[in-house]
């Protein structure tokens, strides 16, 4: 299916979507999520990285008390107009027998930035460790870093995306043992109207790449929407459903705002489970945590589960 028809499938699927309708504390902005069993993990943004917890898959959440109680020293030098513990846009995964957390710090609208990591036995331990600065940006720079997510491909090499404005999503490998990047590092996707919030997942012998396109903190304004492509390789060349590149605007609509569910975005993926936010026009456009099911087409493309 090709250009508008496809378009408007994707927003039939959109407005069908099959929801797991998260009960409690669904707070969240910029949702992360690490699956243990039946023991759900979500890390979002908020002071000091906020943290919610499920111990029934997803569908009732607590919240946690957050990863960091102070700023580690290396923040202020780093981004020295961030305050206080504002913590961004985190990236959930296990490595090496331990929970890890990647994370942005910045300041709204400028691309002084920095992506730092930590670490900690148990997603829901109290004793996060520093593990101190991985990417940064700086005016003058081509790229934001901000907006971490983190693949570990078939053949167990971890691959780190990252951007937000600016040149768009890059993408660069990371070494297994100190979790810093190593070798190039490039674009993956552009789009000069707002690009952000990766998300890399492999599904048989494709590599998917879900953004998040348009303007996300708005409240009910908010336009974000989520957006796919594929590629063979994780390094690319990524391409939509209509063959257009990733490099060069493309994705294909995922989800699109809804009457109550404004600006969908910053997902994640988890197998076929995927979370992102959504601005709720019923609880004054603050922001909530999502969690739905992806169907997949004959040929290989998501799309949000249609109910039963």
């Amino acid at each position: 299916m090709r250009g508008p028809c496809a378009a408007l499938l994707a927003l039939c699927l959109s407005a069908a979507a099959l929801a797991l309708e998260p009960q409690g504390d669904t707070r969240a902005h910029d949702p992360t999520l690490l699956v243990q069993g039946q023991r759900w993990f979500v890390f979002t943004t908020g002071p000091g990285l906020q943290r919610l917890a499920s111990d029934d898959a997803g569908r009732s959440w607590r919240r946690l008390a957050p990863v960091f109680s102070q700023a580690p020293a290396w923040w202020a030098e780093a981004v020295p107009g961030h305050r206080g513990l504002d913590v961004w846009a985190p990236k959930l995964f296990e490595h090496a027998g331990r929970t890890w957390v990647l994370y942005s710090i910045s300041t709204f609208g400028k691309n002084r930035s920095a992506i730092g990591l930590a670490s900690a036995a148990a997603p829901d331990a109290a004793d996060w460790r520093d593990e101190g600065l991985v990417v940064q940006s700086a005016p003058g720079d081509d790229f934001n870093a901000i907006d971490p997510d983190l693949m570990r491909d078939a053949d167990g090499r971890l691959w780190l995306s990252y951007g937000s404005f600016w040149g768009g999503i890059r993408l660069t490998e990371l070494d297994a043992a100190t979790l810093r990047p190593t070798g190039e590092t490039r674009f993956i996707a552009r789009r000069r109207a707002g690009i952000e919030a990766p998300t890399l997942v492999r599904r048989g012998d494709w590599v998917y790449l879900f953004v998040s396109h348009d303007l996300c903190c708005r409240g009910v304004q908010s336009t974000y929407n989520i957006r796919v492509g594929r590629a063979r390789d994780v390094t690319g060349p990524f391409v939509d459903r209509d063959g257009v590149p990733m490099l060069e605007g493309g994705g294909t609509l995922v989800e699109a705002g809804g009457p109550r569910w404004k600006g969908p975005g910053h997902q994640d993926v988890v197998g076929d489970v995927i979370v992102r936010h959504a601005y709720d026009a019923e609880d004054g456009g603050r922001p909530h945590l999502r969690v739905s099911r992806l169907a997949w087409s004959a040929d290989g493309w998501p799309a949000l589960a249609r109910e039963e």
